[in-house]
């Protein structure tokens, strides 16, 4: 009888095992498998993971309310889903996506909510600068892309794993070792902002020698850390009481970011993102540029400024005008400053080197004063004087749209720019319709605008009803992309 119950406690826990091991994370809830987009859902999940969901696919507050009561009955009859419970936690929702609902007479409209831009499902992690506080460095260090946590004490735990923002969320992936000083583990992590807990025998906490802590969303916190990839140093000084460090990064805050002392000056690692960077440094009231670094530039109101870069170099060229006495450049990249950016005089025209980080950028030429666009650059954005061009540096995405060769104007526009009927203006290349951008990792209903006929695409099979009972085409950018 003894075996028999041991036996049985054993399947019961390869049971238990296997089906913990097919939960899904917020993250990973979504798939799209042969035009069916379905999405599990583990009831059990906080307020704080349902609310991931949400955002990350789109779900209706109405729908959410439906699945968190689990009301399949709402949402088999009156919405596109169809609903099943598995494992008694599990809710799964699945719908066909490219189907004619029009046919479907007897059901309701029901649509999800496709305005909002899905730039917002990473934004946290998409800084301009950060700097760690630990209250013990000792706990975290990053070298050459490697990044180690330690998390002292709890030396009766039997299993302490990390989750992050690096890894969905997973609470399986990442299991820390037990050392001398405490639970430790190294990933290999890129320069940047990170989210992460750990989970202390099931139990999630936030590091508690981590000063940097956002809100979780579920009265609690995560942790920040910042992988660095730039430090900042000033030899001597050694009776100056306070160093702070200011510039275009953090809008020139002048009580925002303060150095550490040093035996031999002042000095503090931090992560910026790729781009062109301005600074100085503030010793006790007294503004000075940075003593190392020749590399400076005039800010257009009679001062000059540090400069450093981070990333490749993009040419902005503009070529003729041979005959002008001085071009700027000025853009979204630099605030629209007008008289910070000199282009240098070339054999044909004007050139400038300058450094800019992933992302859309929109940009305009100041030739004697006279504001122009690129005459090199067919991608533009906005109509008349507010015309502007348009970069898409590193872009990860192209719309392509075949046809329409006669159209006068085909406009690409979705939940990625707030259904503009002005921006981004397609060019015709080799018989197709074309616009290069940037988009963050989520997903993104578009449709295109034919001299003023709003139509989707056509060359896409995955689509949604909107609430005019149209259509709207479907796209998801990956993490990566």
């Amino acid at each position: 009888m003894k075996k028999t119950i041991n036996y049985i406690i054993l399947l019961f826990s390869l049971w238990l095992v296997s089906f913990t091991t097919l939960q899904p994370t917020p993250e990973k809830a979504g798939k799209m498998e042969d035009g069916k987009f379905t999405i599990t859902i583990n009831l059990n999940w906080t307020d704080n993971e349902l609310a991931r969901v949400s955002a990350l696919f789109d779900i209706d507050s109405i729908l959410m309310n439906a699945i968190t009561t689990k009301n399949l009955e709402f949402i088999n009859d009156s919405t596109y889903w169809n609903a099943t419970i598995r494992n008694q936690n599990l809710l799964v929702i699945s719908k066909e996506l490219g189907q004619d609902f029009d046919l479907v007479t007897e059901k309701n409209i029901f649509f999800t909510s496709l305005d909002k831009t899905t730039a917002s499902l990473y934004p946290t992690l998409d800084v301009a600068y950060g700097v760690n506080d630990f209250s013990d460095p000792e706990v975290f260090s990053y070298q050459n892309g490697l990044a180690c946590f330690i998390l002292p004490g709890y030396e009766r735990a039997s299993k302490v794993i990390i989750s992050g923002s690096f890894n969905l969320w997973s609470t399986m992936d990442l299991p820390m070792q037990k050392t001398e000083k405490g639970w430790q583990i190294c990933l290999n992590l890129e320069p940047g902002k990170h989210l992460y807990k750990f989970i202390v025998d099931g139990r999630w906490i936030h590091d508690p020698n981590n000063k940097n802590r956002e809100n979780d969303g579920n009265r609690g916190f995560n942790s920040v850390v910042y992988c660095n990839n730039h430090t900042f140093m000033l030899e001597g000084y050694q009776r100056t009481r306070r160093v702070y460090l200011t510039g275009s990064f953090n809008g020139w805050d002048t009580r925002d970011i303060r150095m550490v002392k040093t035996e031999t000056g002042w000095q503090l690692p931090m992560y910026l993102k790729e781009g062109t960077h301005t600074y100085k440094y503030i010793a006790d009231g007294t503004w000075i540029t940075d003593p190392t670094n020749p590399l400076t530039r005039p800010d257009g109101n009679g001062n000059t400024n540090s400069l450093l870069a981070i990333g490749d170099t993009t040419y902005f060229t503009l070529q003729g005008f041979e005959n002008a006495r001085e071009v700027y450049l000025s853009g979204s990249f630099n605030e629209w400053n007008q008289r910070e950016l000199a282009m240098q005089k070339t054999t044909d025209g004007w050139q400038l080197p300058y450094v800019l980080g992933q992302g859309n950028y929109e940009y305009k030429y100041i030739v004697d004063g006279k504001w122009i666009t690129d005459p090199a650059n067919p991608y533009t954005v906005g109509t008349g004087e507010w015309s502007n061009s348009f970069l898409a540096h590193e872009n990860n995405h192209k719309f392509s749209l075949a046809g329409f060769e006669n159209a006068q104007t085909v406009i690409i526009t979705g939940s990625f720019n707030g259904w503009s009927t002005s921006d981004y203006r397609m060019v015709l290349k080799d018989g197709k319709w074309i616009f290069p951008i940037y988009l963050h990792p989520g997903r993104y209903s578009y449709k295109y605008i034919i001299d003023g006929e709003w139509i989707h695409d056509q060359e896409n099979p995955l689509w949604e009803t909107n609430e005019f009972e149209g259509k709207n085409s479907v796209l998801w950018i990956e993490p990566g992309q």
